[in-house]
């Protein structure tokens, strides 16, 4: 009987914590605002409010960097970077996922987890692997000039190369787990009738398989191309300070010129691309979806 009436009471109290969550459900949010809110929207808000602050006028370092054709430069050739980057790691991404699904579950378990395990080391330590690995006396250009190549004028790093190189490496676990995920839901029924109804191997995987992998394309390069744009680790161990990327210009403004409001006017426009890149992508995801269904 004492059993019943606690099992009853706990019963009666869980019913009670579910109907708090349904009926208020916004404070669902409260968990991830206590840590968005000191680690991310103050520090955004103090950004922001920090590049207003130039003694020479309200919005003067927006203006300097508008007429800066370093900035100019610096923010082209990021941007060329992040979209080849996205690009290289997609149609890497692409046959890797599908080999590894359709492996047997032990090889497909050692390919996804090779791809994967890359994520849990520190990108420190990859990009001075990298640095040994395609520096002069390295295996790389020892390998090429075991083949007789010439590699005295082959510069892997300290050029956008070596960046272009660790950038993929970067990036590629994210998009071979964005498109895992949606090739794993596909319907083989789909590919089998186009095959029954004469379709070749190139043909069902450009019009079946890749329309139906759109929506993981979109969400691993978003991932890949906001990610890649304005990161600064790789890029200051293995590119070159006369190439240098938007994430080096804005830490040379905050860490060796300390002007620090034209560093924040940097992060805001930097900040600014990331948020209309992510929206236009988002954007045509939700239009692949409602064109799907």
């Amino acid at each position: 009987m004492t059993t019943d009436v606690i099992t009853l009471r706990d019963q009666a109290g869980r019913a009670r914590s579910g109907s708090a969550w349904h009926a208020a459900p916004g404070l669902l949010f409260v968990p991830a605002l206590i840590i968005l809110v000191p680690i991310f929207l103050v520090p955004t808000a103090i950004l922001l409010v920090s590049s207003f602050t130039s003694e020479e006028g309200v919005f003067f370092q927006y203006q300097r960097m508008w007429e800066s054709d370093l900035v100019r430069a610096v923010l082209l050739r990021s941007l060329g970077m992040a979209l080849f980057v996205t690009l290289v790691s997609l149609v890497l991404a692409i046959p890797y996922a599908s080999i590894a699904l359709k492996s047997r579950p032990r090889l497909r378990s050692v390919l996804l987890g090779a791809v994967t395990a890359s994520l849990f080391f520190s990108v420190l330590v990859r990009a001075y692997a990298w640095l040994a690995l395609l520096g002069h006396g390295g295996p790389v250009l020892g390998f090429l000039e075991g083949l007789g190549i010439d590699t005295e004028s082959l510069q892997l790093v300290n050029s956008p190369t070596g960046v272009a190189i660790g950038m993929v490496q970067y990036g590629l676990p994210f998009m071979v787990m964005s498109l895992t995920d949606v090739m794993g839901r596909l319907d083989p029924n789909i590919e089998r009738a186009a095959a029954v109804h004469g379709a070749g191997a190139t043909r069902r995987f450009l019009t079946v398989t890749l329309p139906q992998l759109t929506p993981g394309m979109l969400a691993g390069s978003t991932i890949v191309f906001v990610t890649t744009l304005g990161y600064f680790v790789i890029p200051s161990i293995l590119g070159s300070p006369r190439e240098m990327m938007i994430g080096q210009l804005i830490s040379d403004q905050v860490g060796t010129t300390l002007d620090w409001s034209y560093g924040a006017a940097l992060s805001s426009a930097l900040l600014v691309i990331t948020f209309a890149v992510m929206f236009a992508l988002r954007s045509l995801a939700r239009r692949v979806g409602r064109n799907a269904s």
